[in-house]
């Protein structure tokens, strides 16, 4: 009996850890996402009060240069009285009308103008100082005087007689010993500020001077105060608060209200806050969370119960040795339970997940994605036992959108044959395959929709056919009316148990599975056909249904497409056969030395593998790093083919075609083009293609597909056979000795690199142009994004792409991937989120590589004869005939002959800048180089 209550204790202890686990996990999500929220909501309002906030400012500012215009104009004109010698008489005539004028021009906001000439005190204004007065020792006398040539702005003050904000602006005069200056009424910035609160533009808005006096606010019993004097004010807080923030906004409490200010400096080192009263607004959140919490713990305390049910229910039967029967009852109640609850808990769990996935992609903090990492984990289990119920929800919602777009029938018949086929192979049934050899393949619609269609009926075929096969038919009819359309004929065959009539309505049904009895171990929950009809009913088609119970169904539709291209679909059932087999890829052995080709991009490190690919070619190759340079080169010399990079800086890919097509007396008027690009998305070759192009590569460039395209468009009369060579495919790259100190970094794949480069000899130069880049390369994306240049950012970004995929940095490659895609589309919020991570990963590449590369001497270049002086002399003099030649393969070839010796000390600095001016074809600078030695 002890056994018993030791082991039912057990139980509920481990049940409550279960139980504790589940809701520490939930709360941690919940209050991540809480300050998320918090964060954002704070940032939309700081966003509007920087708004009302710069507005004010410009208000203050243009208001203040009023008067300085003002003073301005009138002292140039005492100057000049002072100068010609006239009288005090004719001076305080000029301040009369001045001050009239000031007056109308102000609006009354000042009085006028009044100056102290040759110590004696005038004053346009008609005042008569009092006794005792003495213009020399007031503080605008003494402003102006600290501060010759320039207008002073004297500190506000509140005038006793209209309870207004006053200040003073003075100059001093061409004696030096003179001042003229006006009394400037606040009253409108006092107007202003009462203005934006009563209309609800801010709460509160302030002007502060620079001893954190009030200038003007919206409340008027508020002028004139000295905040920082006050003790546990509102005030008080604001200013401590300001003093102690660098920030233009920040938040603070007081008492029980929250607060939110936006600050702006105006003239004479004034401050304009403009404060929203966020109590209200924060409050509707936390509320929000305590809801949230008390969910949770609802949610919690229903598994909790479910649990201890399920505990009891197992415990009794170990108890009383219940038969089979009784069971299978209680587990087939289960089921069912399950089956229910999970529409109840699956909405929380994907937002869950769903939050969680944005803090794996947003967050870069170790701790935090570890964490993350965890959540996605226990997630997806859940979701595992739930299955995909809900899916249905997002047609409900109206949010699934019919997309189309050029796409080949071919491909997409692969993919589903691949597909379906190991499901097929792992249940022992035989897939047929029936496609008319006449349908179109390049066809005009939603690729991914038509895809998930098939697939559905595919895979529910499989599922529910035990023995015998599944036949996938796809054929077309013409219609009509419309010759440039067709109707893509779909159906799916198989020998499966087939629907009884009764069971038809329960086919397309929401969470309700035919025959739920028999067919109780098969996965899912019968929504995948229902997901189906909506599809096909969104893309202006029906799903149609035969079945015989016993013996077998059929799913057919048809959909309208439209036709890109009339090639046929042909003999797809042999050309997968073959696929099967395994297909190697073709590289034809070749040697083309008459030919003669131009590569124009601007990245040194796609022109450099681009040559090490077809080295073996022996094709002459020249190099162009722009449009411009490209169409120079193109201008003097017949090409049998030029190859242009798509983006590029100034003048672009497709300008630079449209150009070259434009020299009609030009040697290369008719030269095959072709475009290499990173954007290998469906339906790009027709888009190249339209432009004028004859053909396009996707970078990384493929050596086998770039050795095809060279044979199409070579002459044939240039191809000479290569010989017996037979091609030999290595698995594994042996990586070299000098690279060693690099294995086994995460973001360096040496084997992906030394294979997009061609050999290992082309590798090493191309990772020696990466390293010696990248200072100058992260110094010029720095500078694009301090200029707000989002247009060169996004083409910098994009050749850093390139560069990093080819040496096998293929995770910062797909960085660099996701900021260029921000770049076109103008979105600087994830720029701005990104941008400095970026560019610290890609700096600290440097301190890895110079293990390799850097200034020491490693223990294989220790190993190396040191070039002597007359070697040297003659490098020299054969580095500056190659420039001055522009002969490209000649300086790689020098500098290559070089890597068998060390570079003395005393020439490491020249010749790493030799080095780094012929990676960029700046011969210009070699030859400049070369005569300053």
């Amino acid at each position: 009996m002890d056994e018993k209550k030791k082991k039912k204790a057990d139980s509920v202890l481990k049940r409550v850890d279960v139980t504790t686990i589940i809701l520490l996990f939930f709360l941690a999500v919940i209050m991540a996402y809480y300050t998320m929220l918090q964060a954002e909501m704070k940032q939309n309002i700081i966003a509007e009060r920087e708004v009302i906030a710069t507005k004010s400012a410009n208000q203050i500012n243009e208001y203040l240069s009023t008067g300085v215009d003002i003073i301005n104009v009138a002292s140039y004109t005492l100057d000049d009285m002072i100068r010609k010698g006239r009288s005090h008489e004719e001076m305080l005539e000029f301040l009369r009308n001045q001050s009239a004028a000031t007056e109308h021009i102000t609006k009354g906001n000042s009085e006028g103008i009044y100056a102290v000439v040759e110590d004696v005190f005038l004053d346009g204004t008609g005042w008569i100082p009092y006794d005792g007065y003495v213009p020399q020792k007031r503080p605008w006398y003494g402003g102006a005087m600290a501060n010759i040539g320039e207008v002073a702005v004297v500190d506000p003050y509140l005038d006793a007689k209209t309870n207004t904000m006053m200040i003073t602006l003075a100059k001093s005069l061409c004696d030096v010993k003179s001042v003229a200056a006006m009394d400037f009424s606040l009253g409108y910035l006092q107007n202003m500020t009462e203005e934006l609160a009563v209309n609800g533009d801010s709460d509160i808005e302030i002007v502060m001077d620079r001893k954190y006096q009030v200038v003007a606010h919206s409340d008027r019993g508020e002028v004139g105060k000295s905040y920082l004097t006050e003790e546990g004010t509102f005030g008080r807080a604001l200013v401590d608060k300001l003093r102690s923030s660098e920030e233009r906004y920040f938040s603070f409490r007081y008492g029980d209200a929250e607060y939110i200010v936006y600050t702006m400096p105006v003239a004479n080192s004034w401050r304009c806050l403009s404060v929203f009263d966020a109590t209200a607004t924060f409050a509707q959140l936390r509320r929000t969370l305590v809801l949230t919490i008390f969910v949770l713990l609802l949610v919690v305390s229903i598994l909790l119960f479910i649990m201890t049910h399920y505990e009891q229910k197992a415990r009794l039967a170990q108890e009383y040795n219940q038969k089979a029967e009784n069971a299978a009852a209680a587990n087939e109640a289960k089921s069912a339970f399950l089956s229910n609850m999970s529409h109840e808990i699956r909405t929380p769990i994907n937002a869950v997940l769903g939050m969680n996935e944005m803090i794996l992609r947003e967050s870069s903090e170790p701790n935090v994605i570890e964490y993350s990492e965890n959540i996605r984990t226990a997630g997806n289990t859940l979701l595992g036992l739930i299955n995909d119920i809900l899916d249905f929800s997002k047609i409900e919602a109206g949010k699934l959108e019919i997309i189309p777009v050029e796409y080949d029938l071919s491909s997409m018949l692969n993919d589903l044959v691949n597909m379906v086929h190991t499901r097929a192979d792992a249940k022992g049934l035989t897939l047929v395959v029936d496609f008319d050899q006449e349908t179109p393949k390049c066809l005009f619609g939603d690729e991914v929709r038509v895809k998930q269609v098939i697939t559905n009926i595919l895979t529910n075929a499989v599922k529910y056919t035990e023995k015998g096969s599944v036949t996938l038919t796809v054929g077309f009819e013409r219609i009509a009316a419309e010759p440039d359309s067709v109707l893509l004929v779909v159906a799916v065959k198989d020998t499966g148990i087939g629907i009884k009539p009764e069971d038809r309505e329960k086919l397309f049904s929401k969470f309700e599975r035919i025959e739920e009895r028999r067919n109780r171990n098969i996965e899912g929950t019968g929504l995948g056909l229902a997901i189906t009809l909506n599809l096909l009913e969104k893309m202006g088609s029906v799903l149609e249904v035969e079945s015989t119970y016993g013996v077998g169904s059929t799913f057919s539709f048809k959909l309208r497409q439209r036709v890109v291209k009339w090639e046929p679909l042909g003999d797809y059932k042999a050309a997968y056969q073959a696929l099967l087999k395994g297909h190697k890829k073709y590289q034809e052995k070749f040697t083309a030395p008459e030919a003669a080709v131009l590569m124009v991009d601007d990245n040194p490190m796609n022109l450099t593998v681009f040559k090490s690919l077809i080295k073996k070619t022996k094709i002459k190759v020249d190099t162009a790093g722009s449009g411009d340079e490209g169409l120079l080169l193109a201008q003097a010399k017949k090409y049998d083919i030029i190859f242009l990079d798509h983006m590029m800086p100034h003048k672009d890919g497709i300008e630079t075609l449209h150009e070259l097509k434009a020299q009609q007396a030009g040697p290369n008027a008719d030269t095959p083009v072709i475009c290499l690009t990173a954007n290998a998305i469906s339906g790009a070759r027709e888009q190249y293609i339209a432009t004028g192009f004859d053909d396009y590569l996707t970078k990384p460039i493929d050596a086998g597909r770039l050795e095809e395209m060279l044979l199409d468009y070579l002459p044939e009369g240039k191809i000479q056979a290569a010989g017996a060579e037979a091609a030999v495919q290595q698995e594994n790259l042996a990586i070299p000795e000098n690279l060693e100190p690099l294995k086994g970094l995460a973001w360096l794949d040496l084997a992906l690199g030394i294979k997009n480069s061609g050999s290992v000899e082309g590798y090493l130069p191309l990772l020696k142009i990466f390293y010696d880049s990248i200072e100058e390369m992260a110094a010029d994306i720095e500078g694009f994004y301090a200029e707000r240049n989002l247009n060169d950012y996004t083409i910098k970004v994009h050749a850093l792409k390139s560069s990093a995929r080819i040496i096998g940095a293929k995770d910062f490659g797909e960085e660099a991937q996701m900021l260029e895609n921000a770049g076109k589309a103008g979105n600087m919020d994830y720029i701005r989120a990104h941008h400095e991570d970026f560019l610290e990963t890609y700096r600290g590449f440097k301190v890895q590589l110079a293990a390799v590369f850097g200034t020491g001497q490693s223990a294989l270049e220790a190993e190396k004869p040191e070039a002597d002086k007359e070697l040297m002399e003659s490098v020299y003099e054969e580095l500056r005939a190659a420039a001055e030649e522009m002969d490209c393969d000649r300086l790689e070839d020098i500098f290559t002959e070089m890597e068998a010796y060390c570079i003395p000390a005393k020439e490491e600095e020249l010749y790493q800048k030799l080095r780094q001016a012929a990676a960029h074809y700046d011969y210009d600078t070699i030859v400049t180089l070369l005569d300053e030695q």
